[in-house]
């Protein structure tokens, strides 16, 4: 993105913030303004590209440090949940490996006690490869640890199921057995209470019987002790056996565990190695460095000593004696060093090649040990032990207890098939009698359904004609209600114009009414100002509060809404335009007789003033008038309250008249022209407002008779509207009781066919129960059929099997037979092997000493070629300075590009693996010369990228 692109959307927002601002301001909900403040952002100079690059590269680093940082907390997380991992697989490890132990120790122990009752273990080649895998597994190194690793979870599944179905068989065994003896027990002493109560009967008959059954009772007695003595030691073996097993199962677990500890500490090793390989190359780059700031510091002496030396060209001279000997020191004790470098490296190579050699003899001797013990001992035991022959017992003990096993699932199916053909014979009968009741029962259902369909069609046939006539009077009665409806609407238009109408000329009034006032403060002002030449005479306070409630009852009367357009209201208003009319009639008489006045006092006395009549009570006395305004106020009340206000009116106009006589002459002293024509012109205002005030009485009026007469004629369509609903209404209700009717009778044919259904579905149902019995007999027939079928197979194949039984015997024997040859033929082969391995020790023996020798000479070869090299560079060149010069010049050339020759080396291709300068493979790509300058291995656009040497 461009700058200008992001000026203009900076712009943008700032118009788009401006706007939101204004409309803010402008809204009337928002009063206070939010103040945002910006914190300055400081812009650093910049003088060039570079200072952008570095400053770029230096934010750039600062956002690697971070993420390395955040990178290093999530390692230490995954770090501390690995550990916790490891703690738990090695706990679970643990307890797998004692239940295997225990395991195998308890089949063991099945099979050994199986053994003594002279049993054999019902086992399977399945079963005995997973007793092979997990208790012969560590003398062929394979751990059961190892063996879960490989297995999965499938495999592993159906190892264990096998494994449990083995040790359930074996204790099934075992209890069978147990209760052989038991029974075998029983009838022992049953025989021998038997033969008890025989001899007693017998004695007399022999004394030889007597003896012998004397010998028999010693001599089973003595077994017996025999058999108590042998099944103690048998047991305190056992004991011994179990003992030493765990331990020894104990111990290859714990070899194990150790097996894998050890190889993780491996691990640790090589990466702790890498890790000092990499510190020792760190080391030398900055001994390096160091060695190059020297040099620099060591060459800024020299250029300062230089400077000394040109004075004194003695000094000079020595100092070049100096050097020799120095450079010479130097150059010994640099080839003192590579010497002790190549000698440290023969050392530590001949330790490594020594160390090896002394693991491979012990190694070596070891396996010669056990190779001896083995070819020493082959007992019978391990004989009786060997898959071959664990095999053989097996699988004749299987077969002779799946022939027993087939002779009882004989019997038992015979049996079984004659209480089947029983019940099927018992079922079938049942099933008829079931049939004949259930086609009765549908017969009689059927009859009840047609009875009820025919009263269902009579009574729809009903509902259908009174529907008919009441969709006729709906038609008929719709035109009459749209009429309404229409009139309703015209009517409803009309009283909103003539409400529009009233407020208007309330509104003309209200301001008749505010034009009027402005009038009377007029006067007062003016009167207010003359008021030296005036003599104020207070009124009553019942007068001034009348005055105002006439004045609040006004204003009530225009306060009203113009809805309430009813006979009451234009009663109200009629009143009201009475108690207007004395007011104002009031006022006129009021404003007449100071005109009078004024005509006859002119020419009174200066010292008396002018007499007004004031309302100074209505400004000393509001609350009275707000009391009086919110009172309600009837005709009655207006009526005496007129009366009572002309009363006082003629009364204060006596009190004027009598005034007006003493003081006419000082008021037409001091009443001038100019407050006269002021009186006219406002007395003119006044009369013209009086005249436009009873031209709007007027309208009113007119327009209140309208008003009334349009409220009647609303009521009386109200009341005809009322009685076509009513009529509606009722008609609704009949039509909604013919509806119900109807729907009730639809229900009803409805529940009638769901019963039809029903009973239909019942019978298809028991056709087909009935042709799935027929169905099931005739399948138990074909099973019996294929079971005596069976049954003559099993025959067949014991009889197969036992030919097999002795062809086996017979292939024992010669087995037996081949052993022997086998011995005889092994004892020639162990003693040829054992010639054959002194002259392969010999062989070896001379074999290492060669390749040892052949080591020694490569190592003197490359120390003498290092020698050699060192030596001619030392004779091409004067100075050891010169030498390393030389070489830092061919590192230097190593790492330059081979086809620009001046620009370092910076990128790869993928293809060959060959190194040079970017600008170099970029210009050949860019040139379509895209091969490698050295090899001519086509490359692409993705086979190169950058690398960093350091």
């Amino acid at each position: 993105m461009t700058k200008r692109s992001l000026a203009s959307e900076d712009s943008d927002d700032d118009e788009i913030q401006a706007s939101s601002s204004e409309a803010r301001i402008d809204s009337p909900h928002t009063k206070k303004r939010r103040f945002v403040e910006f914190e300055p952002i400081r812009i650093c100079s910049i003088g060039s590209v570079k200072e952008i690059e570095h400053k770029v590269l230096r934010a750039q680093h600062y956002k690697l440090c971070e993420r390395f940082r955040y990178k290093q907390k999530i390692q230490q997380e995954f770090e501390k949940r690995i550990e916790e991992f490891e703690r738990r697989q090695v706990q679970d490890d643990a307890v797998n490996c004692i239940i295997n132990r225990y395991w195998n120790r308890l089949d063991a122990d099945i099979q050994l006690l199986l053994q003594r009752f002279g049993e054999e273990t019902p086992q399977l080649q399945l079963d005995t490869e997973a007793k092979e895998e997990t208790t012969s597994s560590p003398p062929q190194g394979k751990h059961f640890l190892n063996l879960l690793a490989q297995w999965s979870c499938d495999e592993l599944d159906d190892k264990m199921k096998q494994r449990v179905e083995f040790s359930q068989r074996a204790i099934a065994k075992l209890l069978l057995t147990c209760a052989r003896i038991s029974e075998r027990n029983g009838r022992l002493c049953d025989l021998l209470k038997d033969y008890g109560n025989n001899e007693n009967k017998l004695v007399s008959d022999s004394d030889q019987t007597a003896k012998i059954n004397e010998e028999l009772q010693s001599y089973a007695t003595s077994v017996f002790e025999e058999n108590v003595s042998n099944k103690k030691l048998v047991n305190e073996l056992q004991t011994e056996n179990h003992r030493l097993s765990l331990q020894s199962s104990s111990c290859d677990d714990k070899i194990a565990l150790m097996e894998s500890k050890v190889e993780t500490l491996n691990n640790e090793i090589e990466d702790l190695r890498c890790q000092l390989l990499k510190s020792f190359r760190r080391e030398e780059k900055l001994d390096f460095r160091l060695a190059e700031y020297i040099k620099k510091e060591n060459s800024l002496v020299q250029v300062q000593e230089a400077a000394s030396i040109t004075k004194n060209l003695t000094q000079i001279e020595n100092g070049a004696i100096n050097e020799e000997v120095a450079s010479l020191s130097k150059s010994k004790l640099e080839e003192l060093q590579q010497d002790l470098e190549i000698q440290t490296d023969l050392a530590n190579n001949r330790l490594t090649e020594l160390k090896e050699i002394t693991e491979r003899n012990k190694s070596l001797s070891a396996e010669v040990e056990c190779c001896k013990m083995k070819m020493k001992y082959i007992s019978p035991e391990d004989i009786k032990n060997s898959n071959e022959y664990l095999f053989l017992q097996t699988s004749f003990s299987s077969l002779f207890e799946d022939c027993k096993l087939q002779k009882k699932e004989i019997e038992d199916l015979k049996q079984a098939n004659a209480q089947i053909k029983q019940h099927y014979e018992e079922r079938i009968s049942s099933m008829q009698i079931d049939e004949t009741t259930a086609l009765e029962r549908f017969q009689q259902t059927v009859c009840e359904l047609d009875n009820d369909l025919n009263l269902a069609r009579k009574e729809y046939e009903n509902v259908c004609v009174d529907y008919e006539i009441n969709t006729i009077s709906k038609e008929q009665a719709i035109p009459i209600q749209e009429q309404v409806n229409s009139l309703m609407n015209t009517l409803s238009t009309q009283n909103t114009q003539l409400k529009q109408e009233v407020a208007r000329l309330k509104r003309k009034l209200q301001e008749a009414f505010e034009q009027l006032n402005m009038c009377n403060k007029e006067l007062e002002g003016e009167r207010r100002l003359n008021n030296d030449n005036y003599l104020i005479i207070k009124l009553e306070e019942n007068s001034s509060s009348s005055f105002h409630q006439l004045n609040s009852t006004t204003q009530h009367h225009h306060q009203i809404p113009s809805d309430h357009s009813s006979p009451v209201n234009s009663e109200n208003t009629h009143n009201s335009n009475n108690a207007m009319d004395n007011v104002i009639d009031s006022g006129l008489i009021k404003k007449e007789e100071p005109m009078d006045v004024s005509s006859q006092n002119g020419e009174d006395h200066p010292s008396k003033p002018h007499v007004v009549s004031t309302s100074s009570g209505n400004n000393h006395r509001p609350d009275s008038s707000n009391s009086a305004s919110s009172r309600p106020c009837t005709p009655a009340d207006l009526g005496a309250e007129n009366q009572r206000l002309r009363m006082e009116r003629d009364r204060f106009k006596e009190k004027l008249r009598q005034l007006a006589k003493t003081d006419l002459h000082e008021k037409r002293k001091y009443w001038t022209e100019e407050q006269k024509r002021k009186i006219k012109h406002l007395e003119e205002v006044c009369e013209k407002k009086i005249r436009e005030l009873q031209n709007a009485k007027q309208e009113e009026d007119g327009l209140m008779q309208e008003m009334e007469s349009i409220g009647q004629a609303f009521e009386e369509l109200q009341e005809q509207n009322k009685k076509l609903l009513e009529q509606l209404r009722e008609k609704e209700e009949v039509n909604l009781k013919l509806m119900s009717e109807r729907i009730r009778s639809t229900q009803g044919q409805k529940k009638i066919k769901d019963e039809k259904d029903l009973l239909s579905k019942t019978i298809q149902s028991m056709e087909n129960q009935l042709a799935a019995k027929m169905l099931l007999c005739q399948k138990l027939e074909e099973k019996e059929r294929i079971l005596i079928e069976q049954r003559g197979t099993l025959e067949h194949e014991i009889r197969i099997r036992e030919q097999h039984n002795e062809s086996l015997k017979k292939k024992a024997c010669e087995f037996s037979q081949l052993s022997t040859d086998l011995k005889l033929r092994l004892e020639r082969l162990d003693v040829q092997f054992n010639e054959l391995r002194e002259n392969v020790i010999k062989k070896a023996s001379t074999h290492e000493a060669d390749a040892n020798k052949i080591k020694r000479l490569e190592e003197e070869k490359s120390s003498m070629k290092r020698k050699l090299d060192r030596a001619k560079k030392m004779e091409k060149l004067e100075n050891v300075d010169q030498v390393i010069q030389e070489e830092n010049r061919i590192l230097r050339e190593s790492l330059t590009c081979p086809s620009c020759k001046v620009r370092r080396k910076n990128a790869i291709l993928e293809k060959c693996h060959h190194v040079f300068c970017f600008e170099c493979i970029r210009q050949r790509y860019d040139n379509r010369r895209r091969k490698c300058p050295k090899c001519n291995a086509a490359f692409g656009a993705n086979d190169y990228h950058r690398i960093y040497l350091e």
